[in-house]
């Protein structure tokens, strides 16, 4: 079950530091007071864009062993060019994995976006 936060906490910020907190917040695709409470924390925030992109490249995979199965079930083999479609997905779900690792190995450790 997750926390209820009942409590407030205030402070004053000027408006460039406001505009810069609530920028760096919705880059790491949080609400500022997320985003706040994991500085307070002191925890690394990354912000890697290749997500949305892997996410489509896994569902695709999905719908490509999906239709595999259904044309293996009909016909009793599968075509190269669709064992080929799957290949080339994981290859580059694979890429897009690899530049997410090494954006978090080669961070230091200040936050940083």
């Amino acid at each position: 079950m997750g926390r209820i936060r009942t409590e407030r906490i205030e402070i004053r910020v000027t408006p460039d530091e406001k505009n810069m907190l609530k920028n760096y917040a919705e880059k790491s695709r949080m609400n500022m007071s997320n985003y706040i409470l994991k500085l307070a924390e002191q925890k690394k925030i990354y912000s890697v864009d290749g997500i949305p992109e892997l996410i489509r490249q896994i569902i695709r995979i999905g719908t490509n062993v999906n239709q595999i199965v259904m044309v293996a079930n009909t016909n009793k083999s599968v075509s190269e060019k669709q064992i080929q479609i799957v290949n080339s997905n994981l290859e580059h779900i694979q890429k897009l994995l690899g530049d997410m690792i090494d954006v978090i190995k080669n961070s230091d450790d200040e936050v940083e976006i």
